[in-house]
């Protein structure tokens, strides 16, 4: 099983897979101006993310 999970940064949610959230961000936020990272984190933690 994979620990990787994909996360819009500019509403939180979360995605299984990369193709999933980057479609989201092009519908939902199509004028954002968008950056793509890697985050290493533990998956309990929140992350602060921009509203």
């Amino acid at each position: 099983m994979s620990k990787r999970h994909h996360r819009c940064n500019l509403c939180g949610k979360e995605f299984e897979t990369g193709a999933n959230l980057r479609e989201h961000v092009e519908r939902r936020h199509p004028k954002s101006d968008v950056h793509w990272w890697v985050v290493a984190e533990e998956p309990e933690q929140e992350l602060k993310f921009e509203r």
